[in-house]
This record gives C-alpha cells, structure tokens and sequence, in this order.
C-alpha cells in the first residue's frame, strides 16, 4: 500500500514537472521563435540548470512568472545544486574562527591549471550581533548567532534566506557544551542539525533537528564519545564531515577508547563507527576529509615532519584505506597538532590547496613528493582575517528554507 501510494506521488510529480517545462519553453518561443523553437523541454532545462552564478538565477525568477515557478521547483533546485557539485563550481567563505561580524566570499575555478582566487567579497548578513559558523550542507550553513543563548540558525547567503531555530529547539541553551552537526537525508529531501552534548555524570545524549518536520527529538545514551564535544589537543574538532548521507567525526566507544570514526546515519538517526587503518591507532594528530568523494584522514607523522594522507576507497570497509600520498611540512607549525592544518580544495589537476596556522594558503603537489609548489594570497580582506581566519568550501545553491530575508 505504502509503496502503491509513494508510485503515485512520484507520477503526480513527474506529471507537474513536465507541465511546468512546456510552461516554461512555450514562454521563451512566444519571445524568440528563431531560436528558442528548435530547443527542447530538456535543453532548456539543462542551459539554466547550468547557470553557475546563483545570483543571476534569482534575477531570472523576474523575467516572467513561468520562470519564477521553475527556479522555485525543488526538482530544478536539486539539479543544479548536482550540477555545481558534479562540475566542482564552489566558493570559498573566509570568516573569523569564533564570533564574526564580517565575511568573505571568493569565487574560484579550480578545474583551471592556473590556480587563482579572485578578490574576496563581503557577504551581507541578517545578522545584528557577532555570529560563529559550525559548518555547511549544500549552501546551507548553521550559525550560532548568540553565544549566551545559543541561538540557532540556519543561513543561505547565496538567497539571504535564513531560519531562527530557537523555537523548535528551546533546551538548547541550557545544554552542557553542546557541538552542532548539519546533514542531508537524500531519502526524505530533509536537512537535519545534530547537537551533542554530554550530562555531569558523562552520559552522552543528542538531539536531532529535521527541518522537513520542523521538529525536534532526543536521542538519549548515545554510546559515542565525539572529539569536538570532548577531546584530546592533538585531534581536530570540525563539526563533522557529511558524505555518504552520514556525519563523520573522530571519536571512541564509551567502553573502548581505540580511536575510530563516529558516523551519524541521517536517513535512520542512528550512531555507528567506522574503523581506522591499523597503522592509524593512537591519538596522534588526526583530521578527516573527503577525497574523489571517499572519506579521508590526514595523519601528522611528528618522527618525518610529513602529513600523511590515507582514503577509504570502499565505504564502510576497512580493508580499502590505502595511503595516497603524504605532505613534506616545510614551515613550523605554531602547535604541533592538526588544528592549524586544514586541506581546503584538491584541484582537477590533483594540487591541494592547505591552509596553515589559521592564515597561510599554499600549493602542495602530491605528485611530485608532496613539495610545495607556490604561495596563495587573498585580496580584500580585513587586517583581522588576514592574520588569523578560518576558510572553508561551499557550494552556492537556490535550496530554500522557508522563511525570510530579515534582520535578526
């Protein structure tokens, strides 16, 4: 029955896709009938979805209201959202590490053989007060915009679109070290934010955000131990690497404290661990990655002063990490630990580019001995982040999350 049912939505969808498509391509040969007369639905469809500036997609909503009613298709949201991660066409956001009152987009092309940034842009806020970035999915990023009261938010600077959580999740505040987690359940077209925390007596709990519901539940004894909520100097505390519709952290089993990879199944909100290479079993300086779309874990070896880079080839299996190739650590670290290194983007021609210490951007070539081979520099920030700065990689999308573009 659950399934007859779940054929018909498919079809009803199908049928309101194609009806939105003729919409649209009778529009544009009502306009130019030389051209636009011998392009099919799917031509159109596949020029816009390949649009790769996302601002000039929300200028197109305005052109006419059959385009407004396409750009605002979740179909056509998710296909070019695949076409700009399938293409590599991502941006870097460059903001303080704690609370920021100002950020930066830069636009790149890394698919081109000469590497270069070009000149960072601020990104308007709905923001009033210093706010800290925890992470992003697909354009969305989760924002703590009060440190005192933890208020939640989910943000698209690519839309101006945001989402104030703090109704649905009204314990957060009161929450003991809380660490925050964003995801994607491809199953059920839903986002999801994971909180952890751990109570006094050191039971492990969580809390998980479905934005599709708009609600949230609790998950009580989670028998993980995250290192971000808890843990050693040495051990990178990101908000978790979402591949493979799962967050990933490095972490230990209450019971076992042999490092391993927490994961988070979003589609079943259920913890699991993934096991490391057995030449990986201390605490040494760690930090997970994702590489040709496998999950990855840099190794710094403090004996060689190399960084070694290891990739599960096959998910889930232990017996597929395979180590790639390894990084000469040419300058002094300010600690000696994987906190101050962070490989921001791999390039098509298989460069990396690493940030060190918190500001410095250069070019390592695994190819060649993991030698460095040229210095990044960033044009048009502040003194402030061009001292001391966090960058990570996003994607630009249209994904909507229902709610305004005010101050907040």
């Amino acid at each position: 029955m659950v399934t007859t049912r779940r054929r018909q939505q498919q079809e009803e969808g199908k049928r309101k896709r194609e009806e939105t498509l003729n919409t649209i391509c009778n529009s544009i040969r009502k306009r130019g009938k030389t051209l636009s007369s011998t392009l099919t639905n799917d031509i159109v469809l596949e020029i816009l979805s390949k649009v790769r500036d996302v601002e000039d997609l929300i200028r197109f909503k305005f052109a006419c209201k059959s385009w407004y009613t396409l750009l605002c298709e979740p179909f056509f949201i998710n296909m070019h959202l695949n076409q700009s991660i399938s293409n590599n066409n991502f941006a870097f956001m460059v903001y303080y590490y704690y609370f920021n009152t100002h950020i930066y987009s830069i636009d790149c092309d890394i698919s081109s053989s000469s590497f270069k940034l070009n000149r960072a842009v601020k990104i308007n806020t709905p923001f009033k007060t210093p706010f800290r970035i925890y992470c992003s999915c697909n354009g969305i990023f989760l924002v703590c915009v009060s440190y005192k009261l933890r208020r939640i938010c989910m943000w698209n600077p690519s839309t101006g679109e945001h989402k104030d959580l703090s109704d649905e999740l009204p314990k957060i505040s009161k929450l003991p070290s809380p660490w925050y987690s964003l995801g994607y359940d491809l199953s059920r077209d839903d986002y999801k934010v994971i909180i952890k925390y751990y109570n006094k007596d050191t039971r492990s709990d969580a809390y998980v955000y479905s934005m599709r519901t708009n609600s949230c539940k609790r998950l009580q004894d989670v028998p993980y131990i995250i290192y971000g909520v808890v843990y050693p100097p040495c051990i990178s505390f990101d908000s978790g690497i979402f591949l493979n519709g799962a967050i990933h952290w490095l972490g230990n089993h209450i019971y076992e404290f042999l490092l391993r990879i927490v994961s988070f199944d979003l589609a079943n909100d259920e913890f699991k661990d993934l096991q490391l290479p057995d030449v990986l079993f201390d605490n040494e300086s760690k930090r997970l990655g994702v590489f040709e779309e496998c999950l990855c874990i840099y190794h710094f070896n403090e004996d060689i002063r190399y960084i070694d880079m290891f990739m599960m080839k096959e998910y889930g299996v232990k017996e597929s990490w395979t180590k790639l190739f390894s990084i000469n650590v040419d300058i002094q670290l300010e600690f000696v630990h994987m906190l101050n290194f962070k490989v921001i983007c791999i390039t098509n021609n298989g460069k990396l580019l690493v940030q060190w210490n918190h500001k410095d951007l250069a070019l390592y070539d695994p190819k060649h001995g993991g030698q460095k081979c040229g210095n990044i520099k960033i044009d048009g920030l502040t003194k402030r982040l061009s001292e001391y700065r966090s960058i990570s990689t996003y994607v630009k999308s249209l994904v909507s999350l229902g709610a305004n573009t005010s101050l907040i």
